[in-house]
């Protein structure tokens, strides 16, 4: 094997550790690299660059079935009524993002949804350095304990109101009335509600 095959094997291992990692991560500890774009990013760079590997080590029998893989893969999920596949297209692009706001220098909340047939929801993540961790996550279910027909995916702005050792509080703007919600930090649950 050249060189600059054992560079381009090596640089994609590195590429591949740091996905699996990324993954693994945000599966048992929702912790992701900091920002909803990194993560978008590292997917991509993985999946380019596992084409670029099996084009460069196309002879040997090992890229072959790497790129069977891959298929096989993209047709299971296209085959499981689109579920998996649709998962996949809005949490690597920004097609599942509703949106992206920074509250302060502690904390970023989003709405997101990666689902077709699931709502988005909003989720409050707090940075830390070079990563972040979700520390909040709330569905529309959890926020209609009222008549109000008011839905998280069409608030127009997310407002950062205060913040104590133990409570974050967030206004979801909607032009009127707004929807004021404080959050237990620890547990994520919602511990108020009120409408302004």
């Amino acid at each position: 094997m050249s060189q600059n095959k054992k560079i381009i094997l090596r640089v994609y291992f590195i590429i591949c550790s740091l996905f699996v990692l990324d993954c693994l991560l945000y599966y048992y500890q929702e912790i992701s690299l900091r920002g909803y774009y990194s993560d978008v990013v590292l997917s991509w760079l993985w999946l380019l660059s596992s084409f670029a590997i099996i084009i460069v080590f196309w002879k040997k029998l090992l890229a072959k079935l790497f790129l069977m893989a891959i298929i096989v893969t993209f047709a299971i999920s296209i085959m499981a009524m689109m579920m998996p596949f649709f998962a996949l297209l809005l949490s690597s692009t920004s097609l599942g993002l509703y949106q992206n706001k920074d509250l302060n220098e502690n904390y970023r909340a989003q709405i997101v949804g990666y689902s077709a047939m699931g709502r988005p929801w909003l989720e409050v993540i707090e940075k830390k350095g070079l990563f972040e961790k979700r520390i909040i996550k709330c569905t529309d279910s959890q926020l209609m304990n009222d008549n109000l027909d008011i839905k998280i995916r069409t608030a127009k702005d997310i407002l950062f109101k205060s913040e104590t050792d133990s409570t974050l509080t967030l206004t979801l703007f909607y032009g009127g009335p707004n929807k004021t919600v404080t959050f237990d930090k620890k547990t994520g649950n919602i511990t108020a509600i009120k409408n302004n």
